[in-house]
């Protein structure tokens, strides 16, 4: 129950504290090894974290599941999101804390930001994403600028806390949208070898989308996307490309060719065959063949 999980102030216990104080920064080691690098569930209600890890791995154990992060990425922790941490013994990297309504300004001009904080994320960091330097780069300049006494340190760290978050955003949603696209391509790979190995067998659009593990409608939204033709039209397409390569270069009668292609009445195979080419396998076979003469 959320109500038995603790709501932790964290670093000073004390209420009231001064005006600048809204942002914390220390090594992820400093606070983990305390705690034989496991942290138990809690949250905090008026504080959010973006964890920078740069080695190691582990597990965000949320309200009701279990997230594996591996290094280098970084973790975004709501406000109150209910949240603990098992980590690896070489874990390593920098945490920020800082107070929620500094995220509010910025989730209330772009509704991206609000999205993106609205829950816990898990943001891998590509090598050659620029979303990913300026976040590196902005988040350790965060943590110098706090442990530093330099001039005019406290008024950098709103425009690089802004920096870091808009960094994480846009790295976080490039993420998400290559792994969409992975995971898309990924089906559509799978569903075109199936197709191949299946077509004779003239299965319906069920059989290929529990082979993949997507609903019938979800797969041809996926193949009419990728390719502007549903499942069917596909798999039709790949008979058609077997019936002209068999018509064309084997002297197999039309009516073999059809029971091989799955048909069980030669007579819908002709009727399937025109439907498509606008010319029954007869007459293609003759004018195709002439043509091979002719190049000849």
């Amino acid at each position: 129950m959320a109500n038995a999980v603790p709501s932790y102030r964290l670093y000073r216990e004390k209420s009231g504290e001064s005006g600048d104080f809204w942002i914390h920064s220390e090594t992820i080691p400093e606070r983990t090894h305390l705690h034989n690098w496991e942290i138990s569930r809690h949250r905090h209600d008026s504080f959010f974290q973006i964890f920078l890890l740069t080695a190691g791995s582990g597990e965000i154990v949320g309200a009701n599941d279990l997230r594996h992060f591996e290094a280098p990425c970084v973790l975004f922790i709501p406000a109150g999101a209910v949240h603990g941490f098992r980590f690896s013994r070489e874990i390593d990297g920098l945490v920020l804390t800082a107070l929620g309504d500094r995220l509010a300004s910025l989730a209330a001009a772009d509704r991206r930001i609000a999205a993106f904080a609205a829950t816990t994320q898990v943001v891998s960091l590509r090598p050659k994403d620029d979303n990913a330097g300026l976040l590196i780069e902005s988040v350790r300049r965060l943590h110098a600028e706090l442990h530093g006494r330099a001039a005019g340190r406290l008024l950098l760290l709103e425009p690089l806390m802004t920096a870091a978050i808009v960094a994480l955003v846009r790295a976080g949603t490039l993420s998400t949208a290559q792994g969409d696209a992975s995971a898309t391509e990924d089906r559509i790979e799978k569903l075109t070898t199936l197709i191949a190995a299946h077509c004779r067998e003239h299965r319906p659009v069920t059989f290929y989308a529990q082979s993949i593990g997507v609903s019938a409608a979800h797969l041809n939204r996926l193949a009419r996307a990728a390719t502007g033709l549903s499942v069917q039209e596909l798999a039709a397409r790949q008979l058609m490309e077997a019936a002209r390569r068999d018509l064309i270069f084997t002297p197999t009668p039309v009516q073999a060719i059809a029971y091989s292609l799955g048909f069980a009445d030669p007579a819908y195979f002709n009727r399937f065959f025109r439907r498509h080419t606008g010319e029954t396998p007869g007459t293609f076979r003759e004018v195709e063949r002439r043509k091979l003469v002719v190049s000849a």
